[in-house]
């Protein structure tokens, strides 16, 4: 990503959805059972295709909220994720940006 910012400062670098997802279940799903982790899933793809910022806050905030009692899993995407790159792959930021639909990198 640095190599992408110097060679071309005027672009904006998305992040692949896809890749992304698999890091969250990678590194989370073990701090849930299963009924859990898909409410956590389905809410975590939802902040992720918000379509505005407002949309973006409450999702995330109803995110915060339901899964209050497994603190890791939501400090790992808000440390991880949405802090420094909620830019580069969460609709309301994305959805600006000419991308012809690719919301993966993954075929």
């Amino acid at each position: 990503m640095n190599a992408i910012t110097n060679v071309f400062p005027h672009v904006t670098n998305l992040l692949c959805r896809w890749h992304i997802s698999k890091n969250v279940l990678a590194k989370c799903r073990k701090m849930f059972d299963d009924k859990m982790w898909e409410e956590f899933i389905c809410s975590w793809g939802l902040v992720v295709l918000s379509a505005s910022v407002g949309q973006y806050e409450e999702r995330l905030s109803v995110l915060t909220h339901e899964f209050e009692m497994v603190p890791a899993a939501l400090e790992y995407v808000e440390k991880n994720w949405l802090i420094p790159y909620k830019e580069r792959f969460v609709g309301a930021w994305t959805d600006k940006i000419m991308r012809f639909g690719n919301l993966t990198s993954n075929r």
